[in-house]
């Protein structure tokens, strides 16, 4: 063990002066921008796993368990019901491509939504900026989501499912597209948020009638074709009758619309950055 020598002090006021003296500022002036930002998001990406799954021994298993679940409740209703399949695919496998993009866009958008105001004590510390812990949570999200997709897939090949999809890079593309339009939509009511501190129950609130109404356990076309125009406002709809197109080969959605979600994510990043940059100055100061 090191003993406190009579120079300590003398090392402690000669490494302040290095720290303050123009030496070292022009090391620290030398980082970028984009650097401090990505050292940034690194120390803020292991704070916030540490919080959300470090504190929890099975925070990983319940990213995994939670959608089987919920896919394994509805299918032995339908099998009680006498329902095997749905357009001529497994119940568990149709179900599941329903449930994981809508599990993905309301879990994502909710939690990138409060991103911003549960850190806000680290703006104290002038690296930080309102829009790193948001970028940080966009992109656990976004990993926790495409990891948990291909590992359920996974398994139902195992079991002996067939999981193969018909268009495999529309089916990547239709996710990737999900998880833009949630930071989009998280990025506007992180606005929402900072007004209202009941925000984030409202949402919640809002969230969960679309469980019904996003094609989750039907296809469009159980639904009588005069009532799809009201239905199709949903862009979750669209999400869920894509991924079933470009999954199956025996189902063709005759409205998923790409136009349309493309439409609806633009306009949704476009709010949110337009009152993001009005409020920059609001979130430092909440």
């Amino acid at each position: 063990m090191l003993e406190k020598s009579p120079n300590s002090s003398v090392v402690a006021y000669y490494l302040d002066f290095l720290v303050g003296s123009e030496y070292m500022s022009n090391i620290v002036s030398r980082r970028t921008s984009r650097q401090v930002m990505q050292d940034t998001i690194s120390a803020l990406l292991t704070r916030e796993l540490k919080v959300r799954f470090g504190s929890k021994r099975l925070g990983y298993f319940w990213a995994l368990a939670e959608p089987v679940l919920q896919a394994s409740v509805i299918a032995i209703i339908f099998t009680i019901l006498g329902r095997s399949s749905l357009s001529g695919v497994p119940v568990a496998l149709f179900l599941l491509l329903g449930i994981l993009p809508f599990r993905g866009f309301t879990k994502a958008s909710t939690q990138l939504a409060t991103a911003i105001k549960a850190n806000k004590a680290l703006f104290a510390y002038r690296q930080v900026s309102p829009i790193d812990p948001f970028i940080t949570r966009l992109l656990i999200e976004s990993a926790t989501y495409l990891v948990v997709y291909s590992l359920l897939m996974i398994a139902l090949f195992w079991i002996g499912f067939q999981v193969i999809p018909e268009k495999p890079l529309e089916l990547i593309l239709i996710n990737l597209f999900m998880l833009s339009m949630a930071a989009g939509y998280g990025l506007l009511l992180s606005n929402l948020v900072l007004f209202y501190d009941d925000a984030p129950r409202i949402i919640s609130l809002i969230h969960q009638p679309l469980f019904f109404i996003s094609g989750i356990f039907f296809v469009i076309t159980m639904i009588p074709a005069q009532y799809w125009h009201y239905l199709t406002w949903n862009p979750l709809l669209h999400f869920t009758e894509l991924s079933r197109d470009a999954m199956f080969s025996s189902y063709k959605t005759p409205v998923g619309d790409w136009l349309y979600l493309l439409t609806i994510t633009i306009c949704l990043w476009g709010g949110g950055l337009s009152f993001y940059w009005v409020n920059r100055h609001r979130f430092l100061a909440s």
